[in-house]
């Protein structure tokens, strides 16, 4: 596979620089030169073909980073200490993507150090005696997908989580991220991914979150974090991700929304962007190319007609640009110039998946009643029908740098998270009454 090399692909200021422009064209000289490095010579006369055939995926040396960061972290990183729950997420899972079996003693570790952070009245806290938190309290219960035992299942309190939730929601369906909190479209998420997880969602918890999500679709076609402020790819990820768990993308627009989606996708880079006129980040290859498998599936277009997004072009940008450069050091990065970190590790070796995989739904099947809507097995069965199609894989280099498929909606592989939803979902429902 190849790919044009061409400097016309670049950003045109139209002769009005910017910081802005300046930055994004500094971005692009050092991305251009490592493609550069990797065009057949040959083909230099239509403009440079890149041979796709050099990439390799450091897979030994990204477990290798992720293995010393789980041995201890530097001094620094006491100002994170309220992000303890992420840190087991984004080293269990970024494992998990690799394919690396997680063994007996890391989940005993893991379990011990997310028991003490769930706070008596319900939810997971950020650190010790902290108060418990939505993005921590969601970080721990895909952190325990991860673990995938039953030993780490019964941590959680259910009825207690349900309790806590109920008293982080809003009259107008939104979430509060923890007790006089912020409001936005991330805690319907972290609410829906919690409930649709653990077998505690009910009509109360989720009614009016599916219209506040659609009252932040901007007029470029994005979500906002909250009504009238600017479209941003986390938050897009976030709102689309709530609403296929709700089953309710009629509240968007989505022609709209595919629009601006394509438009994140940069021509000369290859990597997503997370706003209009913003740089590449590595990151964003979850956070915005996770979301257009379920664009595709709210659009009902099927396999043959692939995902709305280059996804080779993705996949190189991860594989010759968001890899730690110095010489026998693992970690993925932001982008060129920048140091690697757990955060970028993950969320680029989830983008890296879903732009190998195509993972999707049928549109037959993804028609089909599946039990009441209101009816709580309507959830795992519509999240366990995405699958992935072999024939429609894209791997870019050696097929060594395959990774494990993962479901966009969890950014976590199908297999542990199929062992968590049994689990849950052969306990009894709630008990409401001590609400």
């Amino acid at each position: 596979m190849s790919h044009l090399f061409s400097y016309d692909f670049r950003y045109d200021d139209n002769g009005y620089e910017t910081e802005t422009s300046a930055k994004q064209q500094e971005i692009e000289d050092s991305i251009g030169d490592i493609y550069l490095e990797l065009v057949d010579p040959a083909t230099l006369g239509h403009g440079g073909d890149i041979d796709d055939t050099k990439h390799r995926l450091h897979t030994k040396r990204h477990q290798q980073y992720i293995e010393a960061m789980m041995d201890g972290l530097p001094g620094g990183f006491k100002v994170l200490d309220a992000s303890q729950p992420w840190f087991s997420l984004w080293c269990l899972n970024s494992l998990a993507i690799l394919g690396v079996e997680i063994d007996d003693e890391l989940r005993t570790r893991a379990i011990e150090t997310l028991r003490p952070l769930q706070d008596p009245n319900g939810g997971f806290c950020g650190g010790n005696k902290q108060l418990p938190h939505l993005a921590g309290s969601f970080a721990a219960i895909m952190a325990i997908v991860i673990v995938g035992c039953e030993e780490a299942y019964r941590i959680v309190d259910r009825q207690a989580m349900y309790r806590w939730l109920m008293t982080m929601k809003n009259p107008d369906g939104s979430f509060s991220m923890h007790r006089d909190g912020e409001t936005d479209v991330r805690g319907v998420y972290c609410a829906m991914v919690i409930a649709s997880l653990l077998n505690i969602m009910t009509p109360e918890l989720t009614s009016g979150s599916a219209e506040f999500v659609g009252r932040c679709q901007t007029c470029e076609g994005g979500i906002g974090p909250f009504p009238g402020v600017e479209a941003h790819g986390g938050y897009t990820l976030c709102g689309l991700a709530a609403l296929e768990i709700l089953d309710r993308m009629d509240v968007l627009n989505l022609t709209r929304l595919s629009r601006w989606m394509v438009a994140r996708q940069m021509p000369f880079e290859g990597g997503f962007n997370g706003r209009t006129n913003k740089l590449v980040d590595g990151c964003y290859s979850y956070w915005v190319g996770g979301a257009f498998p379920l664009l595709q599936k709210a659009l009902n277009r099927k396999a043959q007609d692939d995902y709305l997004y280059d996804r080779a072009a993705l996949q190189r940008y991860i594989l010759a640009c968001c890899q730690n450069t110095k010489k026998g050091m693992g970690g993925l990065r932001d982008k060129p110039g920048k140091s690697p970190d757990l955060y970028h590790t993950m969320y680029c070796l989830a983008g890296l998946s879903l732009a190998q995989y195509y993972v999707g739904v049928d549109p037959e099947m993804s028609q089909q009643v599946v039990g009441e809507k209101t009816s709580v097995y309507s959830v795992p069965m519509r999240m366990m029908q995405w699958d992935v199609y072999p024939k429609h894989d894209i791997v870019l280099g050696v097929q060594s740098n395959a990774v494990v498929p993962v479901h966009p909606v969890y950014s976590v592989p199908f297999k542990p998270l199929a062992g968590c939803i049994k689990y849950f979902y052969s306990l009894p429902p709630i008990d409401k009454s001590f609400m």
